[in-house]
């Protein structure tokens, strides 16, 4: 199969790299500096069951129009939440007036990612993913480092029969390559799971630089990662997902159960880069407002975050 890859990162390089490893065709995109690097050398990505090293077929978004869309299979985005717009852009100029359309799969942070790739693409071509268990980071430039088990969740947006067959396909690939896929009929609900434990975790392990098993487990800062959940799951009701607050207790015990990891925010904060709190804290806060809530532990997290990071890179 042919794919491509937007955003050649932790998560865009590890799916990327899998996928090469099975024999498949995959073109990444990247942009500054990245793009540069890989252009000229090798990507090292080691995980506790491989190491890959290897140049990598490597091109910027502006050459996305040399390439033949008859010829892709499936493009994954795996770009930061607040690019989602401008690539989802770029993406329908690319497939405008073509007879054959690939596949559009997100595998990035927040419940809104798919909404706004869908102001731009045909929704029965959008494949909502999440990503779970694994820990992605990149070391230093051309060095990405992974660990854990390897769970994939994908399912479309507006599912039809031939949908369904393409990810059938997908996931015997994926599983082929030592990772498991799980098809869901309601993505919805999943991504705001995932949104679940992002909203507790993320914001207050990079507020307080300490790993997501530490806090979690910690009787003072549990209290908090709890609320924080709870917040997100109340959230949920503006959409109709409706999280119960028993299904949060849940995930809330499968948690400590979890690896304790280095989540993005903390490794964004770490490398000067734009934190994701819109998308994820920001979406809590914004969605319990819409029912006359509010998100108090929420809103005192990401914003202690916001104006504490903000001031350390006016600094620098």
């Amino acid at each position: 199969m042919n794919f491509i890859i937007i955003g050649a990162g932790g998560v865009g390089s590890f799916y990327g790299v899998k996928l090469l490893m099975q024999g498949h065709n995959v073109k990444f995109i990247a942009r500054g500096e990245n793009l540069k690097y890989l252009k000229n050398n090798k990507l090292k990505l080691t995980h506790p069951d491989f190491i890959f090293e290897d140049y990598l077929d490597v091109i910027s978004i502006n050459e996305l129009k040399l390439v033949d869309v008859n010829s892709i299979d499936a493009v994954f985005i795996a770009t930061k939440s607040m690019s989602t717009n401008e690539v989802s852009e770029k993406l329908s100029l690319w497939i405008k007036n073509k007879n054959k359309i690939p596949y559009f799969i997100s595998l990035q942070n927040g419940v809104e990612n798919e909404d706004k790739m869908a102001n731009y693409l045909p929704k029965e071509f959008i494949i909502g993913g999440l990503t779970r268990l694994i820990a992605v980071h990149i070391i230093k430039q051309g060095f990405v480092e992974a660990v854990g088990e390897v769970q994939t969740i994908l399912g479309s947006i507006k599912p039809t029969k031939h949908s369904q067959e393409f990810l059938e396909k997908l996931k015997i690939e994926l599983d082929n390559a030592n990772t498991t896929t799980i098809l869901t009929n309601n993505i919805k609900l999943e991504l705001w799971k995932k949104l679940i434990i992002n909203n507790g975790v993320n914001a207050i392990c990079a507020l307080l630089e300490e790993k997501s098993g530490t806090l979690i487990n910690k009787k003072e800062t549990s209290i908090l990662v709890y609320n924080l959940m709870k917040e997100a799951g109340l959230a949920s009701h503006a959409v109709k997902v409706n999280i119960s607050e028993s299904d949060v207790d849940e995930m809330f015990e499968l948690m400590k159960k979890f690896e304790s990891i280095v989540p993005s925010m903390w490794v964004d904060k770490k490398n000067n880069r734009d934190l994701e709190l819109d998308d994820i804290c920001g979406v809590v806060i914004k969605n319990c407002e819409k029912q006359g809530l509010d998100a108090p532990y929420t809103r005192t997290i990401a914003t202690i975050l916001h104006m504490q990071y903000s001031k350390s890179r006016v600094k620098k």
